[in-house]
């Protein structure tokens, strides 16, 4: 009858002293989770203000700044091409420049 007690309190005290590990590092994971958090909360109160910002009303385009217009935007369509291209440059250098096996 003695054994059956003994292995009952032995058995209570060790998950007694596995909840207290648990316990030990789920607080340590909190502790850590919470030092972490404090500049997300900073943020977030950052986030929280409103944006204020100057709103100008859009201009009526006329005939004579449509010549204007025209130039701009063929500028950005060359941009676009150009950094496209060189992108696919360096893409074709860094490819050669790569040391392959081909054995």
């Amino acid at each position: 009858m003695s054994w059956s007690w003994l292995i009952g309190a032995a058995a209570i005290i060790g998950s007694l002293y596995w909840f207290a590990l648990v316990g030990y590092r789920l607080f340590l994971s909190l502790k850590g989770l919470q030092r972490a958090g404090l500049p997300l909360k900073s943020n977030l109160e950052q986030l929280a203000q409103p944006i204020e910002r100057e709103f100008s009303a859009a201009k009526n385009t006329t005939s004579d700044d449509l010549g204007q217009v025209l130039a701009k935007r063929k500028q950005l369509i060359k941009a676009k091409q150009d950094s496209s291209e060189d992108r696919r440059r360096r893409l074709i250098e860094h490819l050669n420049q790569m040391d392959l096996d081909k054995r």
